[in-house]
């Protein structure tokens, strides 16, 4: 079995307690508005989200897994969450890799770094965005730095897959389908996010970004974000 299969299976199961589920990242407002109705206005909505994340959370990751110190580690948390200009997104960021962070560390892991992490973020030293938290525990896991970019690639687009799911809505084959054409992207991704530098990160997605400045004002909502 190759080595760190089973971590990375176990970090980026949806089972693992981190309460993305909860959240749709401004999709719950393209779906108000009729920018998302189907299948395919769906995948176009998440293959513009896995833009942005290349050059900023994939990006970041990389760094993180990469990272000397705790120092560069906290330095690149706080300029990821510069890239992120919606409140709530930045916000759920944030309350998904605390959640991460927490189940990390309950897990009692032999490294260290989890848990000192999350003091850090629990002591308001750093923000604990999501894809620096998935760094932080991914290196104590020992995973490999590109199967632990696709999978939070990945794992990303389903979160967001099951949440059109219920909005649009879809159906199970359809949402499968839409994954299956998603692995062309996350390649895509996956390759710009490692010409990136990850202390000077960036994101362009003007349309999820006002969708996200939007939702906090929508009247009937199933997600926080």
């Amino acid at each position: 079995m190759r080595a760190g299969l089973l971590p990375l299976l176990q970090l980026s199961d949806s089972a693992f307690p981190t309460g993305a589920f909860s959240h749709s990242l401004g999709l719950e407002t393209l779906v108000a508005g009729g920018t998302v109705r189907d299948g395919a206005t769906l995948e176009a909505a998440i293959v513009d989200h896995l833009g942005a994340m290349a050059t900023s959370d994939l990006a970041t990751l990389r760094g993180v897994a990469e990272a000397e110190s705790v120092e560069r580690v906290v330095a690149l948390d706080r300029t990821l969450g510069a890239t992120k200009l919606a409140r709530e997104a930045r916000g759920a960021s944030a309350a998904i890799g605390r959640s991460l962070l927490d189940g990390a560390t309950a897990l009692e892991l032999p490294d260290p770094g989890p848990a000192q992490y999350r003091a850090l973020v629990r002591a308001g030293d750093a923000p604990g965005h999501h894809a620096v938290a998935y760094g932080v525990v991914g290196t104590a896991l020992d995973l490999p730095v590109e199967d632990g970019v696709t999978a939070f690639a990945y794992a990303a687009c389903a979160s967001l897959v099951a949440a059109g799911q219920k909005l649009v809505p879809l159906g199970q084959r359809e949402a499968q389908r839409i994954l299956l054409a998603l692995h062309a992207p996350i390649a895509t991704a996956m390759e710009l996010s490692g010409a990136v530098d990850p202390t000077d990160p960036y994101a362009f997605a003007p349309v999820q970004e006002v969708a996200a400045m939007a939702h906090e004002r929508q009247r009937t909502r199933l997600y926080i974000s």
